[in-house]
C-alpha cells in the first residue's frame, strides 16, 4: 500500500496532525488484506465542505488518471502526480473536513459517527473507503453496499482501539403540504437536450462511472428526474439528473 499526503502550507503545522501516526493506524486496519495494488490520496485542507472518500477499486488506473479537473476531485489537479505510481493500481481518495473534535459528523447515508480525534475520524473514512476495495477488489463482502461499509468500518476502528461510535439514524419524513405556487424546475436545461448529446457523470454511489462521459438515449419525460443515458461499455441507465452535468457546447 503506497500512502500520499497532500496538505496546505503549514496545514499539519497549525493542526499538530502527524503523517506516521496515520500511516501507523492505516496500516493496522488494513491488516489482513492485500493492498498490495492499492494507492491512497489522502487530501487534507482547512477548508472542504465534503468529508469522505472514493474508492476506485473495480478497474485498473493508469499514472496519467491520477489526477481528475472535474467532480468533488478537481482538487488534485493542485498537486503535483506522485512520481513513483505503479503502472497499473486501485485508488483510495480521502478528503476528511477539518475540525476540532470530540465532535460528530454525519454522512450522506444517515449515519452519525462521534469522534474524539481529527485522526479518528479520518480512520474510519479509510475503513469505509477499504472496504468497498475489499468488495471490488478481492472478491469480499459480496453484494454488500454503503450501510454495511460504515458497519464493518465501525467494527474494524473499535477492533483496534479507537473510541470511535456510531449509529443509523431513522429519518421520518414529513409528507409535504401542496405549495399554491409552482415551483422553478431545477432540470430545465436537461429537458432541451436531444438524443446524441454528451453529459457528464458527477456522481455515482458505486464510484464506477464518475468523472465519465455518457450519451442522451433519448429525450425526458415530463416531470421525470431521470435521464436515460449510455455509458461508455455501452450499458444504458435511468440516471438522477442531481448527479449529471450538462456539457455545454
Amino acid at each position: 500500500m503506497q500512502i500520499y499526503f497532500f496538505t496546505e502550507t503549514g496545514f499539519l503545522e497549525k493542526t499538530g496532525l502527524k503523517t506516521a501516526e496515520i500511516r501507523r493506524t492505516f496500516s493496522v486496519i488494513a491488516d489482513g488484506t492485500d493492498t498490495t495494488d492499492l494507492v491512497v490520496a489522502v487530501y487534507l485542507v482547512k477548508n472542504s465542505s465534503f468529508s469522505g472518500g472514493t474508492a476506485y477499486a473495480r478497474h485498473w488506473l493508469k499514472p496519467t488518471e491520477f489526477s481528475t479537473g472535474r467532480g468533488r476531485w478537481k482538487l488534485s489537479r493542485l498537486f503535483q502526480v506522485p512520481p513513483n505510481l505503479p503502472e497499473k493500481y486501485k485508488l483510495i481518495r480521502l478528503l476528511p473536513r477539518w475540525q476540532h473534535f470530540p465532535g460528530t459528523i454525519s454522512d450522506t447515508y444517515g449515519w452519525t459517527f462521534s469522534y474524539q480525534k481529527f485522526t479518528d475520524h479520518l480512520a474510519l473514512v479509510f475503513a469505509h473507503e477499504l472496504h468497498h476495495f475489499r468488495r471490488y477488489h478481492l472478491g469480499k463482502h459480496p453484494r454488500e453496499g454503503e450501510h454495511s461499509a460504515n458497519l464493518w468500518a465501525l467494527k474494524r476502528v473499535c477492533d483496534i482501539g479507537l473510541p470511535v461510535t456510531g449509529e443509523r439514524v431513522k429519518v421520518v419524513r414529513k409528507r409535504k403540504k401542496p405549495s399554491l405556487f409552482r415551483k422553478k424546475d431545477p432540470f430545465v436545461g436537461f429537458r432541451e437536450l436531444k438524443i446524441g448529446d454528451s453529459v457528464y457523470i458527477s456522481h455515482d454511489p458505486r464510484s464506477k462511472y464518475v468523472d465519465q462521459h455518457a450519451v442522451v438515449q433519448r429525450p425526458i419525460r415530463k416531470n421525470s428526474k431521470r435521464l436515460v443515458i449510455q455509458t461508455a461499455d455501452k450499458k444504458n441507465w435511468r440516471w438522477p439528473m442531481q448527479w449529471l452535468e450538462i456539457i455545454k457546447k
